[in-house]
């Protein structure tokens, strides 16, 4: 290889990765402490692998891939606080191949350089609050993937090459091992992409490269993500892509209103080497439900997609207030040029767009779920300033005004993108009550409960994220929120799941418990602790 010649064609790359990496280790300083429930399931799956307890790692609801890809770090050691630091990295290096991977992508999208490289610059802060976000979650893995998957599938010289066809088959098996979502999707979206290529994308005599393409790339995701459908669908006994579907489908049904673990007490985790019961939220007792079972329910359904779809626009202009724009100009551009080789990215982008938000439409949606659509909004934005700068309404202008009239369009376009990606850094970073400052303050109660050898099985009254936490940090077991709204008799109920120790958020003085002792009284902030001194 010629380095030289590599460097040359790639500085600009080079140095915005360099850029983003150091601003990544310095905000990392003030993420290294936030934690969420998610961050510690996947972390526990990653330590079942190396303890080669693969019964327990095959998980229905957690996507392996976050896991797989957190193994090599936690050879080094599987300190929980380590463990969560090293999620961190894990991130903001996945984060260095989807900057890369949008510019390849960026590439299916005609417009000037200069317009493309100030995209990728303004990447640095999305990505970095994609990497850093205050979850730790695979959407980042998602998107990394996803973006590589339409940088191949946008080709218009994608058809002639069958290679092409495995190229997308195996990153979209590594996306669904990201997340479960992805099975479905990838399976409409190649399948639609390929019958468009079919009919309108090559010539009739080279329709058969089309055919073993499309043939070739299904079979292999197919028999590949079969591999772990089978693995999955064996241990829960019955055929399932993914369990975090069915969950969040319950979730979301007729008189459904939380989590249960926030509301029904006291929830056994799934196995005994398990943190908490939401390690596989699959096993939680949660009502199941059909659109199809009543007028009512059906209804019910309806209310859920006009809610979601109403979310989606919402996330959509809070990241950009740009972004519905973006979308109706492409429409306008498509409605007055059909289909063609100038503006087939529209209709690519469109297109994908609608068929990645539409599914969660049905059950649910968040923000995050949506980043790589974000993404193609951005790329959409890009290519159209390059057709308005190419317009011959604007070879009329004074050149002097024209060049300063393109870079308020380019400044203003960056930065509606820029805007909730920087402010958010800045604001989990520097606010009075940050998350910084919030996940240290638990960090160091770990320090203190550790002087009381506090280890075991835990309960609490209240705060089940904040005793999550705790628990996981010293390396216990969360067994759940139980107090007298949700136990008949709180003292049988800590007893007969041999509760260690119950955490006591508020109104210590209230809590009578004959075989429990408080043994940190006022000596903590926050919280009281109270052992079991009786009965084993």
């Amino acid at each position: 290889m010629d380095y030289k010649s590599f460097f040359n064609n790639n500085r600009i790359l080079i140095f915005i990765l360099s850029i983003y990496l150091l601003l990544g280790l310095f905000f990392l300083n003030y993420y290294q402490y936030i934690i969420n429930a998610d961050a510690i399931s996947y972390i526990s799956i990653a330590n079942y692998y190396i303890n080669g307890n693969y019964a327990d790692a095959i998980n229905g609801y957690w996507g392996p891939l976050f896991s797989w890809l957190l193994v090599p770090f936690l050879f080094f050691g599987t300190n929980p606080f380590y463990s969560l630091y090293s999620a961190r990295i894990l991130s903001l290096i996945i984060g260095i191949f989807t900057i890369v991977g949008i510019r390849r992508l960026s590439y299916k999208f005609e417009m000037e350089e200069r317009i493309r490289t100030i995209i990728i610059v303004s990447m640095i802060p999305i990505v970095l609050y994609f990497a850093l976000n205050l979850f730790i979650t695979p959407d980042l893995l998602v998107t990394c993937l996803l973006v590589y998957y339409f940088s191949i599938i946008f080709d218009p010289e994608y058809p002639n090459n069958p290679l092409n066809g495995v190229s997308c088959a195996l990153i979209g098996v590594l996306a669904y091992l990201a997340k479960s979502y992805v099975f479905p999707f990838f399976l409409i979206h190649f399948t639609l992409f390929n019958i468009y290529y079919y009919f309108k994308g090559v010539k009739v005599g080279k329709r058969k490269n089309v055919v073993k393409t499309f043939v070739l790339g299904i079979s292999i995701f197919l028999v590949i993500s079969g591999v772990w459908v089978g693995l999955i669908s064996q241990k829960y006994g019955h055929v399932t892509v993914g369990t975090a579907g069915e969950y969040n489908e319950a979730l979301v049904g007729p008189g459904a209103f939380d989590h249960p673990m926030l509301y029904q007490g006291i929830i056994q985790p799934p196995n005994e080497n398990a943190v908490s019961a939401w390690e596989d939220p699959s096993y939680i007792k949660i009502s199941s439900w059909s659109p199809f079972e009543s007028v009512n329910t059906f209804n019910h359904q309806l209310g859920i997609i006009s809610e979601n779809i109403l979310k989606i626009i919402y996330y959509f202009e809070v990241f950009s207030i740009l972004s519905i724009l973006i979308i109706v100009a492409s429409l306008i551009m498509l409605i007055k040029k059909p289909l063609g080789k100038s503006n087939q990215i529209l209709g690519f982008s469109l297109a994908t767009i609608f068929l990645y938000s539409v599914g969660y439409c049905l059950i649910l949606v968040e923000d995050r779920y949506l980043w790589v659509v974000y993404i193609i909004l951005m790329l959409m934005g890009g290519y159209l300033i390059n057709v308005l700068f190419k317009t011959d309404l604007l070879n009329n202008w004074d050149k002097n005004f024209l060049s300063r009239f393109k870079l308020i369009i380019l400044i203003v376009f960056v930065l509606s993108f820029m805007l909730l990606p920087v402010s958010s850094l800045l604001n989990d970073t520097s606010s009075s009550n940050s998350p910084y400052d919030a996940g240290r303050t638990l960090f160091s109660l770990t320090d203190s409960l550790d002087n009381y050898n506090v280890s075991g099985r835990i309960a609490s009254d209240d705060k089940w994220h904040a005793s999550l936490y705790l628990s996981y940090y010293l390396n216990s077991k969360y067994y759940g929120k139980i107090n007298q709204s949700n136990s008949m008799d709180l003292q049988n109920e800590l007893e007969k799941n041999n509760i260690d120790y119950y955490f006591v958020w508020n109104n210590p003085d209230d809590v009578h418990l004959s075989h429990y002792k408080d043994i940190t009284g006022d000596r903590l902030r926050f919280l009281n602790v109270f052992k079991r001194v009786k009965n084993g």
